[in-house]
């Protein structure tokens, strides 16, 4: 096999790929890049077993064949060379060479057909969505999913499919997310959970340039095809949890609260309150919302935003980090926030969108 490729290009399609390439690896290939011609084209794939990427970068291929790398090192090569074309070939002993310039790298590689093959979809729901909304609707639910790998199904972003609406959900017990948008061209209709890990490194294989996502959905693994790019996950088991029953619907108590300022109060108040479980104490009287955090190793932190409200005054214990992060995602002026009780969940949502739903559990109140 021996390939040129523009520098720029071999390196971006490198990098696009190698984000499904897992630090903990079972087999030593898994840590590598599979490269194969394909027409005027080389094909880069990469697997974990669990995520597969695949992306096509034009080349200039002058002998057809396969080669593997590792993915680590190839992509810090790539990323030291000049601008120029890169000359890329294989020897029988799996060896790869790459030339670039004045530059020449050799880097031991492993039998490409001992690479393994990405599952074939076999795509029993089919449907399209817009780029900016898949990638919103993922910053705005991937960062809920839990992290306790005894609850797998809660470890994964639901994606619920029907009627041609798109709904992500996550949640980890002490808060729910809950985005909706609108698909085309729907064949079928699903519930499918997918790895928190393939729903990030798919937002960030998302390309600025593309409009479209083509999603199809078999019943253990889930495909994204963008343009030249492709993200093959396995779906993860088991019945979610049924999100609509946690979602509350009736409240005595909303307050408006203006975005920046209260993430910028959240953000000191957790300089304390991580010390002590996160705990910080929200207390609403007389339109002015005080936070108060404590720790018995650090101090105190007192914080005030000015909200409009409605309803009775309260004190109510939230976490601040939960909260930290739900506002790091929220892109209006203002959020919304109703409550019934000091030890009932709260529905937020940003101010004047109602297809994204955040609840958020109290703590107990000292």
């Amino acid at each position: 096999m021996k390939i040129a490729c523009a520098r720029k290009d071999i390196y971006e399609g490198v990098q696009t790929a190698g984000r499904a390439v897992s630090p903990r690896v079972a087999l030593p290939i898994l840590s590598h890049l599979l490269i194969k011609t394909e027409g005027d084209k080389v094909r880069i794939v990469a697997t974990d077993r669990e995520v597969g990427m695949e992306c096509l970068v034009e080349a200039h291929v002058e002998e057809e064949g396969a080669m593997t790398a590792q993915a680590k090192v190839l992509t810090e090569v790539l990323a030291s060379l000049p601008e120029a074309d890169v000359v890329m070939s294989v020897d029988d002993n799996d060896a790869v060479s790459i030339q670039c310039g004045s530059s020449q790298f050799t880097i031991l590689g492993l039998p490409a057909d001992e690479y393994p093959f990405l599952p074939e979809v076999v795509e029993e729901v089919s449907f399209e969505v817009d780029v900016d909304k898949l990638r919103e609707g993922i910053k705005k639910t991937s960062f809920a999913v839990s992290q306790d790998e005894a609850r797998a199904i809660l470890t994964g972003v639901l994606m619920n499919v029907e009627e041609s609406v798109l709904t992500l959900v996550s949640t980890d017990t002490h808060r729910l997310c809950v985005y909706e948008c609108g698909i085309d061209n729907l064949v079928g209709a699903v519930n499918a959970i997918v790895p928190g890990r393939a729903m990030m490194e798919l937002s960030r294989a998302l390309p600025e340039s593309a409009d479209k996502v083509y999603i199809g959905i078999s019943q253990n693994q889930v495909k994204f095809t963008i343009g030249d790019t492709v993200v093959i996950s396995t779906l993860i088991e088991g019945q979610f949890p049924n999100y609509q029953k946690v979602l509350p619907t009736t409240f005595n108590r909303k307050l408006i609260i203006p975005t920046d300022p209260l993430a910028q109060s959240v953000k000191r108040a957790e300089i304390v309150a991580r010390e002590n479980l996160h705990r910080t104490t929200f207390s609403l009287t007389a339109g002015t919302l005080v936070l108060n955090a404590e720790s018995g190793t650090v101090g105190r932190a007192q914080e005030e935003v000015e909200v409009v409200n409605e309803g009775d005054d309260i004190r109510i214990v939230f976490n601040a980090k939960y909260l930290g992060e739900l506002l790091n995602v929220v892109d209006t002026e203002a959020i919304e926030m109703e409550l019934s009780g000091e030890l009932s969940p709260a529905l937020i949502r940003p101010q004047g969108q109602d297809n994204y739903r955040h609840v958020l559990m109290p703590m107990q109140l000292d």
